[in-house]
Order: C-alpha cells, then sequence, then structure tokens
C-alpha cells in the first residue's frame, strides 16, 4: 500500500516555535480522526511534510480530505535517491501511466545535499522515461502536459508520485481557540466551517440538532448546546474566545452588531448568496 504524503501551507510561514506546536496539533488530529474512524496508521514527519502508513489508505484519503491544516496529499512510491536506482524506479513507476503520443512532464523539487539539482535530475529522469516508451512516440512538454510525473528527493529517500488530491488547507483545528458558533439555518453551517478553517474548535448553539450534522464529517465528536437567551453567557460557560453568526451584510445592517464582553465573528460578511450556497453544497458533499 502507498505511504500517504501530507503537505501544509499557513503552517510553514510561523516562526520555529509556533510551527512545531501546529504541527503537532495537526498530526495529532490526523490520529485522532483515524482512531476514531478505525483506521490504524503510523505517522511520521520531515521538515514542511507529514507521512502516513495506514491499513487503508483509501479511508486515509478520506480522512485528510476533511482534515483542516491539510493543503494537499498524494499517494506515494518511496524509493531510493541514489541517481540510477531513482532512474530504474521511475521507469517502473511511469510505464502505466503513458499512453501513445502522450505529452509528459518531469516535476522534481529536493531537499538536503545531492550530487545534482532539481533541473539536472528532472531532465535526467525525463530523458529516460521518454527513450524507455520510444515505441508509443511520446513528447516532452512542460507547460501542458497529459501526463506529470513528479519526483520529491528528501535527503536518502524520493517520493514518485503523479497527482496531488486537495483538503480543506486553513489551519490545525483547535489550534486558535475555541469559539460558539450559532447554527440555526444552512447559512450556520457555512459560517461555522469557516471558523473552523482558521483553526477555531467549536462549540455549536442549535435549535435543532440534526441542521449539524453535515459538519460532523469534518469534526468528529461536534458538541452542541441548546440556545439560551444569552449566548454570551453560553460562551463563557464553554470557555469560548467569542462567538460567530451567520449573518452577512445585509443582514448586519438590519439588525445591528450583536453586542456583549466577548467579540463576535460573522465569516460570511463578505461573500454573496452564491457564494455561501456553493460552500455549503461543499460541506455536505
Amino acid at each position: 500500500m502507498p505511504t500517504l504524503l501530507v503537505r501544509y501551507g499557513e503552517i510553514g510561514l510561523k516562526s520555529a516555535s509556533v510551527r512545531r506546536r501546529f504541527e503537532q496539533q495537526l498530526v495529532a488530529d490526523i490520529r485522532r480522526r483515524h482512531a476514531l474512524a478505525g483506521v490504524p496508521c503510523v505517522i511520521s514527519q520531515a521538515r514542511g511534510r507529514v507521512f502516513i502508513d495506514s491499513d487503508d489508505w483509501r479511508r486515509s484519503c478520506e480522512i485528510l480530505s476533511r482534515t483542516f491544516g491539510v493543503v494537499s496529499f498524494s499517494p506515494v512510491t518511496k524509493v531510493s535517491s541514489e541517481v540510477e536506482e531513482l532512474k530504474k524506479a521511475v521507469l517502473e513507476f511511469a510505464r502505466p501511466l503513458m499512453f501513445k503520443e502522450a505529452a509528459f512532464a518531469v516535476r522534481s523539487r529536493r531537499s538536503g545535499n545531492h550530487p545534482y539539482t532539481s533541473q539536472e535530475i528532472a531532465g535526467t529522469l525525463g530523458e529516460s522515461i521518454l527513450k524507455d516508451n520510444a515505441s508509443l512516440g511520446i513528447t516532452v512538454d512542460l507547460d501542458e502536459p497529459d501526463v506529470e510525473v513528479f519526483v520529491e528527493v528528501r535527503d536518502r529517500s524520493a517520493y514518485l508520485f503523479s497527482t496531488a488530491l486537495p483538503g480543506p488547507g486553513g489551519m490545525p483545528l483547535g489550534s486558535q481557540g475555541r469559539s460558539l458558533s450559532v447554527v440555526d439555518s444552512e447559512n450556520g453551517l457555512a459560517s461555522t466551517w469557516l471558523m473552523m478553517k482558521r483553526g477555531c474548535s467549536v462549540l455549536i448553539m442549535t435549535p435543532d440538532r440534526s441542521l449539524v450534522e453535515p459538519l460532523e464529517k469534518w469534526y468528529p465528536n461536534i458538541k452542541t448546546v441548546d440556545p439560551l437567551t444569552d449566548p454570551f453567557q453560553l460562551a463563557r460557560n464553554g470557555e469560548c474566545i467569542g462567538i460567530a453568526l451567520a449573518w452577512r451584510l445585509d443582514e448586519i445592517e438590519k439588525n445591528g452588531p450583536l453586542k456583549g464582553d466577548l467579540p463576535v465573528f460573522y465569516p460570511l460578511v463578505g461573500m454573496s448568496e452564491e457564494e455561501v450556497r456553493s460552500l455549503i453544497d461543499r460541506i455536505r458533499a
């Protein structure tokens, strides 16, 4: 079964100490989600990357596609970074991908000390693939290829893959504290999801638990509470840093801003009705 190479984005822009803390939160969340799904896994790390070996890599892909902080991930084949061994492995990896008159490209990146640059190894591997599939009449096209072979070299290992699957991005869940999120309509799903994407764990205030069910795929074991007349008191009781409402700009102008002793967030304030609807569809998918 392939290893899964996981990429993150914003975390890598933080200072060293903050980045380590957020990386640990991301790894802990990935491990927790696998445990809740009953999928044993082993997780390892390298700078800027997380690697996952699990008993069910397809189920792991489903989990990662809904894990905040994950920008993208790829099923990869791990091989040696030695040139000759890497050439043999790339040829074996590329053969099933090629077809008659296909245009292809080799995309490489490198971390560590090696006797070649990223551009040099890409050229070497591309030349080998071209010769190995000469009977198919394949060509090199770096701008609009039909097939892309990605090679990520890290120290003594190299990772081969042909696709990158998207995650939701953002920050690891829980890295920015907890917010009370009001879900009394479908729009509440969108505002809550956006708060989670920014790294907030959430306590849901809702009159109907069934409204929240689509979010459980993104936040296993999400907690809900019944509405109270004072959401600020409920937020304080839940140790929340603020309250998130699903109001858009017209609703804020109509109702006036909600006032209290905690910050109030309006994640949908700059979004159109079409954008909110599209996000709700994504959450429900």
